[in-house]
């Protein structure tokens, strides 16, 4: 399988990120009350979706703390508002364990994020891990994981973290914000 990526110029994308965080600063002076529509989302792609990109690219899965909870903040919110949320906590995508999302919330509490990485967390499910003799093997002779399917008694606690998702977005781009800021020198010099 050929993954494709484009090259992001980080120095340009901070760049973007500086004009969208003017633009949002503008709007909110301008209004009292901001449409959710104009508040930067993972689902919009722009400077946001560039630093993901770059991540990918640019980074093994042994992230530094703060480029990986940019990371899973990004991948969270786009389950919440494209896919459903459960597969961030299913870990459809192998990107989003149990450990890893315990070592975000904790970034986030100690980063002034308390009621985001409470809710964060709460749906948080440790799944077993399946030995791979245990795995599934499909007509193409490919073995594959099973899916981890989220427990039914979960999604009242999943349900909230959603609908927290959805009325904290500019939370969220605060956050974004500030970790993207945070780690603009250890970005800068990722570049190979």
């Amino acid at each position: 399988m050929i993954i494709l990526s484009i090259d992001v110029d980080i120095v340009k994308t901070f760049e973007e990120l500086e004009e969208e965080i003017q633009k949002f600063n503008k709007l909110k002076q301008q209004q009292q009350e901001i449409d959710y529509e104009q508040i930067p989302t993972a689902v919009d792609g722009g400077a946001l979706g560039d630093f993901k990109e770059y991540i990918t690219t640019h980074y093994d899965k042994n992230r530094p703390i703060g480029v990986e909870a940019f990371y899973q903040i990004m991948s969270w919110q786009w389950s919440a508002f494209y896919e459903g949320i459960e597969l961030y906590y299913e870990n459809f995508y192998e990107e989003s364990d149990y450990k890893t999302i315990m070592r975000v919330a904790q970034y986030l509490k100690e980063n002034g994020y308390t009621e985001f990485s409470e809710y964060y967390a709460a749906p948080a499910v440790e799944y077993e891990e399946i030995p791979e003799e245990e795995w599934e093997e499909y007509s193409d002779g490919v073995k594959y994981r099973p899916m981890n399917y989220y427990p039914e008694e979960m999604y009242p606690i999943l349900k909230k973290t959603e609908k927290w998702a959805e009325e904290n977005m500019e939370m969220t781009w605060n956050f974004y914000v500030d970790v993207l800021m945070k780690n603009k020198s250890i970005l800068l010099k990722s570049k190979k």
